[in-house]
């Protein structure tokens, strides 16, 4: 793993795969890494020259300041694309990734010659709704602020606490589930 402090204070680490002159950048989902690329980049054409990024606060990234948008990952990003020397290439995102590429595109489109979304979430973020007492979302009632959206008990809760309790058990019967199904 390679990494570049940028000018916040925090550091971006990534993978690179050597290859021809065209670069791909790779921008992973929410509650991943650049390691859940590596599959891929086994597979991928050798001309590709390929980037996998750990945005801020995910895989060994840093996490000092917090994150209070999409855009702000988008920042982080081009500065870090900037100091790589990268100024036109295909850039792809995963779920969140998807998000965060898609606000790069729109603020940085010089620096994209294309953009390939797989299983996108929305530039506005993916909705967490209030939940009724069987545990159902209230699609009338979503949640606004990050104090309600972090006592959501049914989607958020358990993977904050089986992050913070380093619960790897819990974890990957979620992912197994919700991600590698």
């Amino acid at each position: 793993m390679k990494s570049i402090i940028l000018s916040n204070g925090e550091t971006l680490f990534y993978r690179e795969r050597p290859g021809g002159n065209q670069p791909l950048v790779l921008v992973h989902g929410n509650m991943t890494s650049s390691v859940h690329w590596d599959v891929l980049l086994d597979k991928l054409p050798g001309e590709l020259k390929v980037y996998a990024v750990d945005m801020r606060g995910f895989g060994q990234s840093t996490y000092h300041q917090p994150i209070n948008s999409i855009h702000d990952f988008a920042q982080d990003i081009k500065e870090w694309a900037t100091t790589l020397g990268l100024s036109s290439f295909i850039l792809m995102g995963w779920s969140l990734g998807g998000a965060v590429s898609m606000d790069y595109a729109a603020h940085y489109p010089e620096d994209v010659e294309k953009l390939i979304l797989m299983c996108s979430a929305s530039t506005r973020g993916y909705p967490i709704f209030k939940k009724d007492e069987h545990g159902l979302p209230i699609i009338e009632q979503p949640l606004h602020s990050r104090e309600e959206i972090a006592r959501d008990p049914i989607q958020v809760l358990p993977m904050l606490n089986a992050y913070r309790e380093k619960n790897k058990e819990v974890l990957k019967a979620i992912w197994n589930v919700l991600i590698y199904t």
